[in-house]
């Protein structure tokens, strides 16, 4: 339950909040104490939508209840779906918040829900809920003034028998950051009792640089945690008219201070508090501008504190021993300092040694072309703080300083693992260094291509991947970094309702001379599409019916229409909801297969259902990466498109629309005839060749053959070859099921059980050549303003005429600073055309003509006959 609970979180899309007047930074600066809030949610990147949706907050703390929107993972309606602190900029950080009452996976139904107290120093909300013969009471309860919402939830057994053992408690789980328990950190625990663990405290917590979400729950015994999620549990026995009470506090701050947390918890407890102050240096007497005082408790990571600007201040509870330290990111730690503290004691502890980072400069070279390339670099090893967000983990080469990577880390000794499209089109290599404390060490790393796709006229592209607005967390410059360091041939942005970056990325790309290409991801509540090319932002509608939504998309430019992760939140779990406004709308064109899990392989299921109804809409791919560094995937899985004249952003959109692509998680499949061909066979008992070339850095283990439903017809066994070559001969009344049309699907596999999936190879019964010439052109005039601090000598290119204004801050050799209005006029047409046809074997003209001069000769007779007479 745990693994696929995982998967559903990194790929969890939060999509943008339209038509609330407020903001949780403007509700922060016109609000005090406590308001309550009927509706969409006001909080950033919120989950909450629906009309009957509440969020209650007040000065330090907001969380949304999906009343008529559904949590995630099967959870009913009626819990905690959203939460952030109250702060400029802040925005949701929760999955979800509820009490399992057995363990993962089973919640209490909520049967009514009601607002109790709404007055602006206090809210008070209740919820009744059943889970089999358990009647669950919820009371939350928000006061003005205080970081903190309270729980209070009476589990009541009002069945004739006992419930044994269950292990039951408040559970959150997390969209961004890490999840820490004290005296353990971040790690995995599966549902376990805590004090093997060494975790003594009753508190989690979850954090990022910008925020700290606490949960106490005073007297837990039990814990479930991972990076995502951190539960809670107490192991309970609940006999016939027996009752449970769990109190719980969630609490939040702006800022990945976790001793804020163990403050706020300390003093609910109404315990005593001591403080520490002080200053943070290096051993050259530098203040360190960012940084935290870690603290431990016997020895185990209890709490940390924020330095800024060389201080800092925090409290602990008291009385307590503690084992004190400073660091910041890629430097080592100073001395450790023991302290005992009372109760209103504060102590001025400075810590003068932290060691200063040493320096890897990494430049990255192909082996074919033995220039520098774009890379991903994961470090590992060395001195890793317990802290994540200092942790030096994932690096990539700069973007415009091609192939050179600068790693500062602490002194100590890391394998560095290079990454161009390994997996892909390499494997990744892996080298040992050290580094002293302000030592620089240079390296050079060659890694070895070994295919290149577009030699056969297929390029790479990662279809749903997200840079730095709303729930993205990846600066335009890093999505390009990353994209190219996976081995891709095109840039890809598709933003939650947001084209705003298209341009910065675009100038970027341009320099790069890598072809770009626009997309946005519309973002409604009950289902995702990404659409590209976006030719005309302002035509796009992203709430409203299905039809509304792709008809103004296709007036936008957009020749594609996807379906985004379609069992999450996405088209078929919509359609099988019955919760499409307006009403399916049959105008989109291919359905996303994300990274590989249960919900890929129910999407590839769903489209052989269609294919069996010669329903010809195709697979496509995307990662749905929004954080490259958290998230090292980008590019896994891609979608590898046939694109003979190279790639731009029309012949791209037409081939993903017509099925000349695959589908790869690493391995290659190059298919003769094409996927998305029409093979026309003049009768059943007729074969199908296809001829195909397979490629896998990892080594090929086999290859299936599908047919109409579904059904593996064949087998074929690769060993663990690189590359093969194969013919395979398809009678085609297996690729029909013995009727008048069918498909051809094959999925190769690697060494490691990653695939390449291709679209159908349609079978026809049609003794007629059949060609059908589709040829789009797209063509509109628009006005960009571009801020740039590179400097493009050549305008934008897009698939449409564009007139560019690009402001550019232009550095001389003087090191003055200029500002140049740059206006130019670029007329780019892409036309491409692609052919769908239906092929004939040269049995199908053999028959075909003896057919035909049967009934010629026929003819001739029947002619003679009558003349003569």
């Amino acid at each position: 339950m745990s693994s696929t609970r995982i998967f559903l979180l990194l790929l969890l899309v939060t999509p943008i909040i339209l038509g609330f007047a407020g903001s949780l930074q403007t509700l922060q600066g016109t609000h005090s104490g406590v308001i309550v809030i009927k509706g969409p949610t006001p909080i950033m990147e919120g989950e909450a939508k629906g009309p009957e949706d509440i969020t209650v907050m007040n000065e330090y703390i907001a969380v949304a209840f999906g009343i008529s929107t559904t949590p995630p993972w099967g959870i009913p309606p009626g819990h905690i779906v959203d939460l952030a602190p109250v702060a400029p900029g802040s925005s949701d950080v929760l999955a979800q918040f509820s009490l399992p009452l057995n363990d993962w996976g089973n919640w209490a139904t909520i049967t009514s829900f009601q607002i109790v107290e709404n007055s602006s120093t206090r809210a008070v909300i209740t919820a009744l809920g059943q889970w089999k013969g358990l009647a669950v009471n919820y009371t939350y309860i928000l006061e003005a003034g205080k970081p903190y919402l309270r729980t209070v939830i009476t589990v009541t057994n009002n069945d004739t028998v006992s419930y044994s053992n269950h292990i039951m408690g408040p559970a959150v789980s997390l969209k961004r950051g890490w999840a820490y328990a004290p005296g353990f950190g971040t790690g995995r625990i599966t549902t376990s009792p805590k004090a093997g663990y060494g975790i003594t405290e009753d508190w989690v917590a979850a954090y990022h640089e910008d925020y700290a979400l606490g949960l106490y729950s005073p007297g837990y015994t039990h814990i479930a945690l991972h990076s995502s999620f951190a539960d809670t549990f107490y192991q309970v026995t609940l006999n016939p008219g027996e009752s449970r009470v769990f109190e719980a506090y969630l609490i939040a701050y702006p800022e990945g201070d976790l001793c804020k947390i163990a403050e706020t918890v300390q003093t609910i407890r109404e315990g005593g508090l001591a403080s520490i102050h002080g200053e943070a240096r290096t051993s050259k007497g530098e203040a360190l501008a960012k940084g935290v005082v870690m603290v431990e408790s016997n020895g185990r990571p209890y709490c940390w504190g924020l330095v800024k600007n060389g201080s800092y201040t925090l409290s602990l509870p008291a009385p307590g021993s503690y084992s004190v330290f400073a660091l910041a990111k890629a430097h080592a730690p100073s001395t450790r300092q023991n302290l005992t503290v009372a109760p209103g004691e504060d102590l001025e502890l400075n810590f003068t040694d932290v060691v200063p980072p040493g320096r890897v400069v990494l430049t990255v070279f192909r082996n074919d072309t033995g220039a520098s390339t774009d890379a991903r670099i994961i470090v590992s090893g060395g001195y890793v703080p317990p802290v994540m967000y200092l942790a030096v983990t994932t690096v990539y080469t700069d973007v415009y300083d091609v192939g050179k990577a600068v790693i500062d880390l602490a002194p100590g000794t890391y394998n560095l693992t290079i990454d161009k499209g390994a997996g892909f089109i390499s494997t990744a290599k892996t080298i040992n260094v050290s580094v002293a404390s302000e030592q620089i060490v240079n390296v050079n790393v060659t890694v070895e291509i070994l295919i290149k796709p577009f030699d056969e006229g297929w390029y790479m592209v990662d279809l749903h991947h997200h840079s730095d607005w709303m729930d993205g967390r990846t600066p335009p410059d890093l999505l390009v970094a990353a994209q190219l360091a996976s081995g891709l041939d095109i840039v890809f942005v598709s933003d939650h309702d947001y084209v705003g970056n298209c341009p910065v990325i675009q100038a970027i790309t341009q320099a790069r001379s890598v072809p770009f290409v626009c997309g946005v991801e519309i973002s409604p509540d009950w289902a995702h599409f990404n659409v590209y090319p976006v030719v005309d932002p302002s035509k796009l509608v992203y709430r409203g019916t299905m039809r509304e939504i792709i008809t103004a998309a296709r007036a936008a430019g957009a020749i594609m229409v996807r379906a985004n992760h379609p069992w999450i939140g996405g088209l078929f779990i919509a359609q099988e909801m019955n919760n499409i406004p307006g009403g399916y709308y049959e105008d989109w064109d291919a359905a996303e297969l994300g990274p590989w899990g249960t919900n890929s392989q129910r999407t590839l299921t769903k489209m052989f259902t269609l294919w069996d109804l010669n329903i010809r809409k195709y697979l496509t791919a995307g990662s749905d990466v929004h954080d490259v560094i958290m998230q090292t995937y980008t590019g896994k899985p891609r979608l590898v498109a046939y694109l003979p004249n190279g790639p731009n952003p029309v012949s791209l959109a037409l081939a993903e629309k017509y099925g000349r692509t695959f589908i790869s998680y690493g391995p290659f499949l190059f298919s003769d005839p094409l996927p998305g061909t029409t093979v026309g066979v003049a009768s059943l008992s007729q074969n199908v060749t296809l001829r195909v070339k397979l490629f896998s850095v990892l080594g090929l283990s086999k290859v299936e053959v599908y047919g109409k439903g579904g059904r593996i017809i064949q087998t074929i066994p690769l060993g663990s070859a690189t590359s093969k070559t194969l013919e395979i001969t398809v009678p085609a009344s297996l690729a029909t099921n013995g009727t008048e049309n069918g498909y051809i699907v094959l999925i190769a596999y690697d060494m490691q059980n990653n695939r390449a999936i291709n679209n159908p190879i349609w079978i026809d019964l049609n003794t007629q050549q059949v060609t059908t010439t589709v040829t789009e052109r797209v063509t509109e005039r628009v006005t960009e303003t571009t801020t740039t601090t590179q400097t493009v000598t050549s305008p934008v290119t897009t698939s449409v005429t564009v007139t560019t204004t690009r402001t550019e801050t232009v550095t001389h050799s003087t090191m003055l600073t200029t500002t140049q209005i740059l206006e130019s006029v670029t007329t780019t047409t892409y036309t491409s055309t692609y052919t769908s046809e239906k092929i004939i074997s040269q049995t199908d003209y053999i028959v075909t003509g003896v057919v035909a001069t049967l009934f010629l000769a026929i003819g001739l007779g029947l002619s003679r006959i009558l003349f003569k007479k």
